[in-house]
């Protein structure tokens, strides 16, 4: 049976809404959905709501992952939370003649337009995820922040694919766009080893299943007392190459110590005198090169994506039980 990938979740989290939704039947809205039209507010109301500003502190991130779930299954109430929480953008400017546009209901969805100075028709128009990480996709969003739910718990493709009643193919091609969030995150990573702290570095050789490739290596780093790391595609093997990845990757002065590895290209059989990560982590996620050298799924090979897939590592390892609130802070920056 596929996992649900929630086995032993800590339902004392502040994510316990968003989590137990996916643990039970939930249905999931499709954006063409019919609505009464007494649903939904006016445009100009609900623009003016999502500008307004928290009387009261504002909410943490697990607060607005909360509302934001709790309100999936009504379009008006998303997109007014969305916007007011800065993963939409609250206004736009028309590309053609400059102004600012207006948000406008067009069937069952809301769109910005901008309307000609005669008022005659339209200067032009544009969906209300324009400007944001969702601008790319046509998939609702209650599908999407589901699949970000469950993809951040690692959830298999059969699962996901099965509880949104969307392809094998669709689930991977989302995937690529939840990809770009993670590797965001890891491009604002600082070096690790900063005051002379102990780094241990692996270079790990991956042969892929069924496509056909040589190994691919991968240069792994990580804290021994911190979950601070870094993993990336060793381009080929040449001393100076590694020393570049790991001057560009580990701060001055950190105390390095080089796992020694031996790979045997010909029965891809890899045996590694790397520290025993048992004893340091008893919880098998946690483990940051033995989790890296199980064979990731083909399909990041195929379609290219494996310095992505190794980021998504990094920041898992990096942030923890975390992740789906950092992703939901980095989609925050798409719209600034």
């Amino acid at each position: 049976m596929d996992s649900d990938g929630l086995e032993g979740f800590d339902f004392t989290q502040p994510l316990t809404y968003a989590l137990s939704q996916l643990h039970g039947e939930t249905e999931f809205m499709e954006e063409e959905e019919e609505f009464r039209y007494g649903e939904f507010p006016k445009p100009s109301s609900l623009s003016a709501m999502a500008t307004q500003e928290d009387s009261e502190d504002p909410p943490t991130t697990a607060e607005i992952i909360d509302e934001i779930v709790n309100n999936l299954n009504d379009y008006p109430k998303t997109v007014r939370i969305l916007m007011q929480r800065g993963l939409l953008k609250k206004r736009q400017i028309c590309k053609k003649c400059e102004r600012n546009m207006t948000l406008r209901r067009r069937k069952n969805l809301y769109e910005w337009r901008c309307r000609t100075k005669d008022k005659r028709g339209d200067c032009s128009s544009c969906s209300i995820k324009t400007g944001s990480w969702f601008e790319y996709t046509k998939i609702p969003f209650p599908t999407l922040f589901n699949f970000l739910i469950m993809h951040c718990k690692k959830c298999s493709i059969q699962h996901m694919a099965n509880k949104l009643n969307l392809s094998s193919h669709t689930i991977n091609d989302v995937r690529r766009y939840v990809y770009q969030i993670t590797d965001r995150i890891k491009s604002k990573q600082m070096k690790i080893g900063q005051n002379n702290k102990e780094v241990y570095v692996e270079v790990i050789g991956i042969k892929p299943k069924t496509t056909v490739s040589g190994v691919i290596r991968v240069v792994a780093g990580i804290e021994l007392t911190s979950n601070c790391c870094f993993a990336e595609v060793l381009p080929d093997s040449s001393s100076a190459t590694l020393e570049r990845i790991k001057y560009e990757n580990i701060a001055p002065g950190a105390k390095v110590t080089m796992i020694k590895t031996v790979f045997d290209d010909s029965s891809s059989a890899q045996n590694a005198e790397f520290f025993d990560e048992v004893s340091f982590f008893s919880d098998p996620s946690d483990r940051f090169f033995t989790n890296i050298r199980r064979d990731p799924t083909e399909y990041v090979f195929s379609n290219q994506l494996f310095q992505s897939w190794l980021n998504d590592e990094v920041v898992r390892k990096e942030v923890g039980n975390r992740l789906l609130e950092k992703c939901i802070e980095e989609l925050i920056t798409y719209t600034q």
